[in-house]
């Protein structure tokens, strides 16, 4: 192994683990450090981000087995310094009770009847001693905010916003926008959240942001188009707006400025739905275009043009959304699809495990969280509230137990550190 000098680790500490991988950037570094107080200082530092306790595990996990039969006496060294109360419940139970290192290791599965235990305990019940003795919480601070819709009761848009705290598993409300939204876009940029367009009786121009201090929603200037299930992203501190229903119009809107700007239209407008996300220096952008083709294009702001890339076969014309991880796009819908940019060729990759449509979605660390929805049961929808969770690394899909969330027709966005919800 190659040996590297405390500074080395410091350093890696300093940087917070920033990396979009947070486990495998771990696990890297791990790789090239000594085997002795080096690796442990890192471990238990409370100043390492691995955006959840779930990905330290992981990774020491790799490391311990990477050359078994060297390190596993390291094992219940390292698992003492881990903040297993934080690690998530589904995790817990579909990994860390099955890990047959764990279990077998006379040391390290003494862990394992503590871990559940606490878990398994409400937090009333903890004792003051058990709280007392918690290390300091390591998860990265998460937040969706959920907003617009359709009021499942009434069938009409809403002006309803929720946050969800993803560490705490709990949901709140927060001050509803001003205008009603169903079929709109939300974007988090520099910390501030976006909800714009949609529909309410008639397409929408208006957009607005939620001002934290003073806890409620502000008009920004409309968009010169009105726009419903379109594309949204934002990239070098703009915002872009791209195509929606039968449009391939594109427009920025910079904060600075308070404008929306005209960008180079799609080649091809629109039919119906689509979906933008961003990778590296590129905006990519994916839907139906009403020459019936499936297409992902990309725009690069730089050169001012659009390239269209290889046709998604067989996939839906709405109801999906698409999102990006390193320089992998994925499309979740009722048949998900993954694009490696770099060679432009789609795989398919494994289905939600319910046929859910209209859902909200995000990603958080290495993981696509689906909220809500409904589904087709007949000839009427059932709107469901349960949430499911792909882990891009594992390539599986599970249910998320802990959350319950009702969206349908609405839009989120992650939010990164602390909101004000008081």
């Amino acid at each position: 192994m190659i040996a590297e000098s405390a500074n080395a680790a410091e350093q890696f500490v300093e940087e917070k683990c920033t990396n979009f991988d947070y486990g495998n950037a771990f696990l890297h570094k791990l790789n090239k450090m000594r085997i002795d107080q080096e690796i442990e200082e890192l471990v238990k530092d409370d100043g390492l981000a691995v955006a959840f306790e779930d990905n330290a595990f992981k990774a020491i996990m790799k490391w311990v087995k990477h050359d078994l039969e060297k390190r596993k006496s390291y094992l219940a060294e390292l698992m003492s310094h881990m903040r297993l109360p934080f690690i998530r419940n589904e995790f817990l139970r579909d990994h860390v009770i099955n890990e047959t290192l764990l279990k077998n290791d006379s040391h390290g599965n003494q862990f394992l009847p503590q871990l559940c235990t606490y878990h398994l305990t409400s937090t009333s019940q903890r004792s003051s001693q058990t709280r007392k003795n918690i290390p300091k919480n390591r998860n990265a601070r998460f937040h969706i905010l959920f907003s617009g819709g359709e009021d499942i009761k009434t069938g009409w848009p809403q002006r309803k916003c929720r946050v969800f705290n993803v560490s705490s598993s709990k949901i709140c409300s927060i001050t509803d926008m001003v205008d009603r939204r169903n079929g709109n876009s939300v974007i988090s940029l520099n910390d501030v959240v976006y909800s714009v367009g949609g529909y309410d009786e008639d397409v929408l121009e208006s957009a607005e942001y939620y001002d934290q201090v003073n806890r409620k929603w502000i008009h920004i200037e409309p968009m010169n188009r009105g726009r419903v299930y379109f594309g949204i992203c934002a990239h070098n501190s703009l915002i872009y707006a791209i195509g929606g229903a039968h449009l391939s119009s594109v427009e920025s809107y910079n904060a600075s400025t308070g404008k929306w700007y005209a960008c180079p239209n799609t080649p091809v407008a629109y039919e119906w739905w689509c979906r933008a996300t961003v990778v590296e220096n590129s905006i990519y952008s994916l839907g139906r275009g009403t020459d019936g083709v499936t297409s992902c294009i990309r725009f690069d702001p730089r050169e001012g043009r659009w390239y269209k890339l290889n046709e998604i076969p067989g996939r839906p014309l709405n109801g999906f959304e698409l999102f990006s991880y390193d320089r992998s796009l994925f499309f979740i819908g009722k048949k998900c699809a993954r694009l490696d940019i770099r060679s432009n060729k789609w795989d398919s990759m494994l289905s939600m495990l319910s046929q859910r449509f209209y859902y909200s979605a995000a990603v958080i660390a290495d993981d696509i969280y689906v909220f809500g929805g409904g589904l087709n049961v007949g000839s009427r929808v059932e709107h469901i509230k349960t949430v499911e969770r792909y882990n891009i690394h594992n390539n599986e899909w599970t249910t998320v137990d802990a959350i319950e969330v009702e969206s349908f027709g609405g839009a989120a966005a992650l939010i990164s550190g602390d909101i004000n919800l008081d």
